[in-house]
This record gives structure tokens, sequence and C-alpha cells, in this order.
């Protein structure tokens, strides 16, 4: 007979299995940027790779909506399952032919396998987790797609100087595919199907939803919802610029060669785990009511981080840089950590996390496909400080978005 509660290990099991899915997510959602350099010194042209990345984005910030449902009607276990693997043969399919087409193609329409790891992995999280403990737990859980994209730039950067590029695509996609093999194997989906119960906040608008009513259309008419979504385009943009073009930045502009471009850029990832776990931290013990108040204050210090390291990138060396970025990372995955995750979860209720955090990541990545196309336009233009002045605007385009949400008493509807 079954305890009630499921026991901490199955619990802690199961979030370690969503921790590891997120985290090799990254593997191929980062190596096109890792190699792009390489890839237009091989013969390939930046338009193409904006062309890529660009779609990419598209593909991304469409498939939320459409992965967040699916989580939500036929649980994460099989979402996540399909989309890793389809990554890993999107990015598998590269290295084997490297024909332009095939860059252009399974690299865009890689965009909507990935979109299946954010909303069914919180969704994983929110099911076992209670909600008392949720902001600590998420603060340290999502430390996975921080170290996750770490590791998957110092490997790509290890296989890139040793074997090439090609080479990166593919041991990337072998090891995206046998991760969502595990998860296949060994995930849960929620407690209730291994027999167990666990302690749930009431959520009177969700339990009085007639039958055959969608929970998505219900979240996405909440006006927190959407203004979450609204402010997380400034840090999507940002997050994903620095994805596709930061090595590329700093091989043209700082001169630093192909693999440690690669290697400086884990800065930005070191700084975002330490803001992270301190943010997880502070969220439950000083804003547990309404966690978005220090994603506000977390969006005014990273306009300060950024001008600083306008200021420090050329003259800084590597380290200077790395430190930069640092910084950069420790109040943007504050902010991001919070609109994106924890304050959907709370609105969300485990039951539809999946459509509330697909929802708000989906209208935040409506700007993940200007990450694409736009720096590359600035600094053709105005040269590379224009990308980051323009990174200031739209922080505070997402600090004014917050204003009416982080000074709300609470947002949790009880």
């Amino acid at each position: 007979m079954k305890s009630a509660s499921p026991p901490a290990s199955l619990s802690t099991r199961m979030v370690v299995l969503s921790y590891a899915a997120y985290f090799f997510y990254y593997f191929t959602r980062k190596h096109l940027g890792i190699t792009t350099n390489a890839l237009i010194e091989s013969g390939y042209s930046e338009n193409l790779i904006v062309l890529t990345q660009t779609g990419y984005g598209v593909c991304y910030a469409i498939g939320q909506f459409m992965s967040g449902s699916l989580g939500d009607r036929v649980g994460p276990r099989i979402a996540l399952t399909t989309g890793m693997i389809l990554s890993g043969l999107a990015s598998l399919a590269f290295g084997i032919f490297p024909f332009m087409a095939i860059l252009a193609v399974g690299l865009t329409l890689n965009g909507l396998f990935q979109s299946t790891g954010w909303p069914n992995d919180c969704k994983i999280v929110a099911e076992w987790v209670q909600f008392k403990h949720r902001g600590k737990v998420m603060g340290a859980w999502m430390t996975c797609y921080v170290f996750g994209g770490l590791v998957a730039n110092m490997t790509a950067a290890y296989i890139l100087g040793a074997y090439g590029w090609r080479h990166v695509f593919l041991v990337t996609g072998v090891i995206v595919i046998v991760v969502g093999i595990v998860q296949a194997m060994f995930l849960i989906n929620r407690p209730e199907d291994a027999g167990y119960q666990i302690e749930r906040r009431k959520h009177h608008d969700l339990e009085n939803l007639k039958p055959g009513t969608s929970a998505f259309m219900l979240m996405i008419k909440q006006p927190i919802i959407l203004l979450l979504g609204l402010a997380y385009t400034g840090q999507k943009f940002i997050r994903y610029t620095f994805f596709a073009w930061l090595p590329y930045y700093l091989a043209q502009s700082v001169l630093l060669s192909n693999e440690n471009s690669a290697y400086v850029a884990n800065g930005f990832e070191v700084g975002g785990v330490i803001g992270l776990i301190i943010g997880g931290i502070l969220s439950d013990k000083y804003f547990s009511d309404n966690k978005t108040r220090l994603a506000f204050f977390s969006l005014l210090a990273l306009i300060g981080a950024i001008f600083f390291y306008i200021v420090i990138s050329k003259t800084g060396g590597f380290w200077g840089n790395v430190c930069g970025l640092a910084l950069i990372g420790f109040f943007l995955f504050i902010a991001d950590s919070i609109v994106s995750g924890t304050a959907a979860q709370d609105l969300g209720g485990a039951a539809h996390t999946a459509s509330a955090t697909g929802i708000v990541n989906g209208i935040g990545s409506m700007a993940q496909p200007l990450a694409g196309f736009v720096p590359i336009m600035l600094k053709n233009t105005w040269g590379w400080n224009a990308v980051f002045v323009c990174f200031v605007c739209v922080t505070v385009f997402s600090a004014i978005v917050l204003i009416p949400v982080s000074f709300r008493k609470q947002v949790l509807r009880e």
C-alpha cells in the first residue's frame, strides 16, 4: 500500500530527470552560435546564419503555445521525449549532410523541437514540488539552462578546436537523442500516475472550469499572464542575441580566437547560475507573495550592468569580458527565472503550469526572431555598441511593463 505523499527520493528523482532534460536541450540549441564564425570561415554566408537564427526564433515562439497546451493534455513525458529526439536528429542531419538547405530547414525546424522543453519541464517540477517550496526549488532547478548552456559551450568549443564544426553537430545530436530516450523510460508525469498524492494550492478559477473548457484559454485571458509575457520579450531578446551572436562578437570585435570566444561567453552563464540560486532564495524569503518585484529590481540593476560592460569589453581582455558578462547574466537570469518560471507557475497551478509558462514564454519568444537579424543590422549600420544600447532600451521596456504587476500586494490567486 503506497503512502499518500510520494517519498522524497521519488520526487527528487523526477526533478533531477527534468533538470537533465532541459540541461541537455542546450546541446542542440547553442551549437550554431558557437560554430557561426567557423561556418562563415568555411564559406557559409552571414546572411544564411541570420536567416536560420530568425527562422528558428519564429518556430520556437509558435511552438511554445503548442507545446504548453500539448503538455497539459497528453503529459510532459511524451512531449519532452519527442522534442529531444527530433532536435537531436536535426543536428545529426546537418553534421552528416552539411548542405545549406539542411542548415536552413533542419535548424529552423529545430525551433519547434526545442520549444517542447520549457513548458513541459516546468510542469514536471510544478507537479512534484509543493508550492510553498517552489521558489527555492525553482531557483536551484533553473540553473539547468545556465549550466546546460555553459557545458554546451565548453563541449562545443572543445570539439570545434579538436575536430572541427561538423563533429559539433554530430556529437551533440547523439547526446540529446540518448537523453530523450532516458526521459521516455523513467519520467513520470505526476505523482497520481504512481499512486501518490501531493498537497496542492487551490485555484478556484481552474477548479470551477466546465468540462471541455480549455485551461489554456483561461490562462491567456489573465491580464497578469499577458503582462508577464510582454515583459519577457526584452529578456528573451537579450538572451538569444547572446546565444546566437556573443561568440561571433567576441571573435570579431574583441579579437579572441574561436575557441577562446566560446570559453569567454561562459561568463554569461556563470553569472546566471549565481543569480538563479541567490534569486530563488531571496524570492521565497522576502518576495513570497509577489516574486515579480524582485524581477523588477533586477531589471533596473541589469541596465547598469550593460553600461558597465560597454565600457570594459574592449579594454578588459579575457577576464574583464568574463566578469562583465557574468554581471549581466547575474541580473538577467534572476528576472528571467521569475517572469518565465516561478511567477507563471504560481498563477497556473500544477495542473496548468505548462499552459501558463507556455503562454508567457510564447509571448516573450515573439522577440526571439529579432535576435536573429536585428543585432547584425545594428552592427552593420552603427557598430557593436549599438547592440548593447538596444539591450538597455528593451530592458527599460520590460521594467516599465512589470510595474503594474510588481507593485501589487500579491499575484497569487488562492
